[in-house]
């Protein structure tokens, strides 16, 4: 139900209209609320055409991609702009 909160859902090679099919409501919900929902698959997929944007990777290629996201995100907001909880987090257990 969480994906009701967020503001952009990445869903990665999983097809949810068969495997979540329970909640895959939440992903329409949440796109009427303004999240956007981006599907990184090899095929276009049931769910891809719901989403705001289809990246059709190959095999192999989902590190290459989520490399350099994590390497934004962390530097953006956690090296750039010290969050007092990550810094106790890293602190106490690395």
């Amino acid at each position: 139900a969480d994906w009701f909160n967020s503001k952009f859902i990445v869903s990665m090679a999983s097809n949810l209209n068969m495997t979540r099919t329970p909640d895959v409501h939440f992903i329409a919900e949440a796109r009427t609320e303004g999240t956007k929902f981006v599907v990184l698959s090899p095929d276009f997929s049931q769910i891809a055409k719901y989403c705001d944007e289809w990246i059709p990777i190959q095999a192999g290629q989902d590190t290459a991609l989520w490399m350099p996201a994590n390497h934004v995100i962390l530097k953006e907001y956690y090296i750039d702009r010290q969050v007092p909880y990550f810094v106790d987090y890293l602190k106490r257990y690395t």
